[in-house]
C-alpha cells in the first residue's frame, strides 16, 4: 500500500498542473500525422462536453505546432446516435486560419460551436438531431476531426480527434474545496479543479478526493431524492459514505445552488480518515 501523505502531496501537484494546462489524454503516438516531415501537426483535446443545462456551444482549444507553414485547418464532424448504433454523414463544420503563423511558434486557437452549428447537415436514417439540445439524447456525441491545408496545396490529416458529448446536467467543471481530517495530523485544506464527466443519465466520474494520477476514480450517481450514491475504484482502501464522528452530515445534491456536497471517510492504520468536500459549479464565461 502507498502511504497517504506521500498520495496527498502528488496528487495535489498534478490536479493543480492539470488545472492550469490544456486537458489532453493524447500520447505522443497519437500526434504523428501519415507522414511527420509532411507538417500539418495539430493537437486537440479528446473530450469536450456539452452540457445542455448549461449551454448550446462548445469550445475547441487547437494546438498548431512549430513547423511547415498551415494555412488552416477544416474541421469535419460526424454524429453518433447509440440508441440506434448510426452514424451520421460527414460535413464541414469550420475551420481555423492559420496563415502560416506556426512557421515562427506553437499557436493555440480557440473557436466556438454552436449546437446548431454541429447539427446542420447532417442526417440519419432512423434519428432526426433536434433543434433544442436539451432533446438530445445523453451519451450521444459528434466526432471532431481536423485537416491541415498547407502552404503547398497539401491536405494533411489529423490522428487528433475532439468528441463532443451531449452530457447530462451535472456534467462540466467545478471548484472543490476538500476539507481533509487526519486521525493524527490533523485538518488540511485543499482546492482543486475537478470536471465531472457524464456516464450516465444522473452518473459522472472524477477524480477521487485530491488524487487520480495512478487513476483513483469516483463515481457519482445522484438520486431522484437529490441523495448521492458512490463508487470509488483504483484505491487502496474501502471508501464509505458519511463521517463516523458525525452522524448527521450526508452526501447530497443542491438544486437550488448546483452545489454538490459530498462526505467520505476511509479506515486506515491510526483510525479514520475523513473528507468534506464541496464541489461549486464553474459557470461558463
Amino acid at each position: 500500500m502507498r502511504l497517504f501523505d506521500t498520495k496527498v502531496i502528488k496528487g495535489a501537484l498534478l490536479l493543480a498542473v492539470f488545472a492550469m494546462l490544456f486537458s489532453s489524454c493524447l500520447m505522443n503516438d497519437d500526434l504523428m500525422t501519415a507522414d511527420a516531415k509532411t507538417g500539418g501537426l495539430v493537437e486537440s483535446a479528446s473530450l469536450v462536453q456539452l452540457v445542455p443545462k448549461k449551454s448550446n456551444s462548445v469550445d475547441i482549444e487547437l494546438k498548431v505546432y512549430l513547423g511547415p507553414a498551415i494555412q488552416e485547418v477544416k474541421v469535419y464532424k460526424q454524429f453518433y446516435h447509440n440508441a440506434t448504433d448510426e452514424a451520421s454523414n460527414v460535413e464541414l463544420l469550420g475551420s481555423f486560419s492559420v496563415s502560416g503563423q506556426n512557421l515562427n511558434d506553437t499557436l493555440l486557437l480557440s473557436q466556438t460551436f454552436t449546437w446548431e452549428q454541429l447539427k446542420q447537415g447532417l442526417t440519419l436514417d432512423s434519428y432526426t438531431l433536434p433543434d433544442d439540445p436539451l432533446n438530445a439524447d445523453i451519451g450521444d456525441y459528434f466526432m471532431l476531426k481536423y485537416v491541415s491545408v498547407m502552404d503547398d496545396g497539401r491536405e494533411v490529416t489529423s490522428n487528433s480527434q475532439t468528441e463532443v458529448l451531449v452530457a447530462n446536467s451535472f456534467s462540466g467543471y467545478y471548484l472543490s474545496d476538500i476539507t481533509y481530517i487526519h486521525p493524527n495530523l490533523g485538518t488540511r485544506q485543499y482546492q482543486l479543479i475537478k470536471e465531472l464527466i457524464t456516464e450516465s443519465g444522473n452518473t459522472c466520474s472524477t477524480n477521487f478526493a485530491v488524487w487520480g494520477s495512478y487513476g483513483e476514480t469516483i463515481y457519482l450517481t445522484i438520486n431522484p431524492d437529490n441523495s448521492i450514491t458512490f463508487n470509488v475504484f483504483g484505491f487502496d482502501f474501502i471508501v464509505e459514505e458519511g463521517d463516523p464522528n458525525n452522524l448527521l452530515v450526508y452526501s447530497h445534491y443542491d438544486p437550488v445552488t448546483d452545489f454538490i456536497y459530498l462526505y467520505y471517510h476511509y479506515l486506515a492504520p491510526g483510525g479514520y480518515r475523513v473528507f468534506y468536500e464541496v464541489l461549486e459549479p464553474i459557470t461558463k464565461k
